[in-house]
C-alpha cells in the first residue's frame, strides 16, 4: 500500500511540474506564433478527425462528469461527519478525492499545449508590428457606411417572398459555405486552412440561450459546439466565431474579427449579410462610445435588410417554441444562471481586456486603413 502511495505522488509531481514547465513558452509570445502555426494545427486536426465521429460533444460530457464529481464530493464530505471513525469509508474518501485530483491535473496539463500557449501567442498571429492604434471619428463613420452600403448590397441579392418568408442556407449547405469561406481567408491567416469538423449542438442550449452565449470550443476534445436557439444570421457569426477559435485563434477580438472577415469575404450574400451585420454591431458601440451620444451616422440599413433579419429572428422563435422549457417554470432558477451568466461575461472582460469582444473595432480599422479611408 505505501509503494502505490508513493507511485501516486510521484506521478502527480510530474504531471505538476510538466504544467508548470507549459506556463514558461506563455511568457514567449513569438515561441508561442511558431507553435500555434507548426504543431498546434497538426494536434487540432488529428484530435477533431476523431471527436467528430461521435455524435454528442466529448468535452461536454467531461464537463458535466466534472459537476458530478464536485457534488459528489461535497456530499462524501458530509457523510464523512458521521462516518469518519469506519476505516472502510475513510480509505473510499481517499480513493475519491485522488481520482479526483488526478483527473483535474490531466486536464489542466492537456489544455496548456491545446490551449495555453495559443493563447499567449500574438494577436492574430502576426508578432509585433507598426500599425496604428488611434483613429478619428470620421474614419470610424467611414467604415460604418462601408458595413451599411455592403449589408444592404448582400440583400438585394436575396429573395424575400411577397409574405417576407427568406429561404436561408442551413444544414449541410451552410456548413460547406462557411468551410469554403473560412479556407478562402487562409490566403492571409495560413492558420485557417485545414480540416474543419462539423459543428455539434449543445445539449444544455436551453441554459447557453439564458446566459447569452451562441457557442463554444473545447479544447480539451477540440469541438467546436453551438447553442441550438440560433437564428440562420446569428448562426453563421457563431460557427465562424468558434471554428476561429478552433483554429488557434483563441482570443475575443481575433474570433470576432476572422469571423467578420470571412463572412465579408465569401461570395454568398446571406453569409456576407451575417457578417456585416455583426462587424456594424460592435463598431457602433464603440462609435457612440466616443463621440459620447447614442446617435448614429446617417448611413441607414435598408428596408430589405429589416426584412431579412426578421425572417432570420423568426426562424429562430420557431425553433426554441418548438421544445419545451421547463427552466421557465423555475424563476429562481433562472435568476441564478443569469446573475452567473452575468459575472461570468464581467470576468472575462477583465482577463481579456483589450483582447475582448468589443476590441474587433481596432483590428477592423487597422485591416481596413488605407482601403477605405
Amino acid at each position: 500500500m505505501v509503494t502505490k502511495k508513493k507511485v501516486f505522488w510521484k506521478i502527480w509531481i510530474v504531471l505538476i511540474i510538466a504544467t508548470l514547465l507549459l506556463i514558461i513558452p506563455g511568457f514567449f509570445p513569438a515561441f508561442c506564433d511558431w507553435y500555434t502555426d507548426n504543431i498546434y494545427g497538426i494536434l487540432c486536426d488529428g484530435i477533431s478527425k476523431v471527436t467528430c465521429r461521435v455524435p454528442f460533444a466529448i468535452g461536454e460530457m467531461i464537463m458535466y462528469l466534472g459537476a458530478i464529481l464536485i457534488v459528489g464530493a461535497v456530499i462524501i464530505l458530509v457523510v464523512l461527519v458521521f462516518l469518519r471513525k469506519s476505516k472502510g469509508y475513510r480509505r473510499f474518501c481517499r480513493i475519491y478525492f485522488k481520482t479526483i485530483l488526478m483527473i483535474f491535473t490531466c486536464i489542466v496539463l492537456w489544455y496548456m499545449p491545446t490551449w495555453y500557449i495559443p493563447f499567449r501567442g500574438s494577436v492574430l498571429g502576426v508578432g509585433e508590428r507598426e500599425v496604428r492604434t488611434s483613429f478619428t471619428n470620421a474614419e470610424l463613420e467611414t467604415l460604418i457606411t462601408y458595413i451599411v452600403e455592403g449589408a444592404n448590397a448582400a440583400a438585394e441579392e436575396i429573395e424575400v417572398e411577397e409574405d417576407g418568408t427568406v429561404i436561408f442556407p442551413m444544414g449541410d449547405e451552410s456548413r460547406s459555405l462557411i468551410d469554403k469561406a473560412m479556407t478562402n481567408l487562409s490566403s492571409e491567416y495560413p492558420r485557417l486552412n485545414g480540416f474543419y469538423p462539423p459543428m455539434k449542438v449543445a445539449l444544455c442550449s436551453d441554459i447557453l440561450e439564458r446566459m447569452d452565449i451562441g457557442g463554444y470550443n473545447y479544447p480539451f476534445s477540440m469541438e467546436p459546439t453551438c447553442n441550438k436557439y440560433l437564428s440562420p444570421l446569428g448562426r453563421y457569426i457563431i460557427e465562424t466565431h468558434e471554428l476561429s477559435h478552433h483554429k488557434g485563434y483563441y482570443k475575443e477580438n481575433e474570433g470576432n474579427f476572422l469571423s467578420e472577415l470571412a463572412l465579408v469575404k465569401s461570395d454568398n450574400p446571406y453569409l456576407r449579410l451575417s457578417g456585416y451585420l455583426d462587424m456594424y454591431y460592435w463598431v457602433m458601440q464603440d462609435y457612440k462610445k466616443s463621440i459620447g451620444t447614442n446617435s448614429e451616422p446617417e448611413a441607414k440599413f435598408s428596408e430589405r435588410v429589416t426584412k431579412i433579419k426578421s425572417a432570420s429572428y423568426a426562424i429562430k422563435k420557431e425553433i426554441y417554441d418548438a421544445d419545451s422549457h421547463p427552466i421557465d417554470e423555475m424563476p429562481k432558477v433562472e435568476k441564478v444562471i443569469t446573475k452567473t451568466s452575468d459575472k461570468g461575461w464581467e470576468i472575462q472582460g477583465d482577463i481579456l481586456q483589450e483582447n475582448s469582444y468589443d476590441g474587433v473595432t481596432l483590428l477592423l480599422l487597422q485591416y481596413y486603413d488605407g482601403k477605405i479611408y
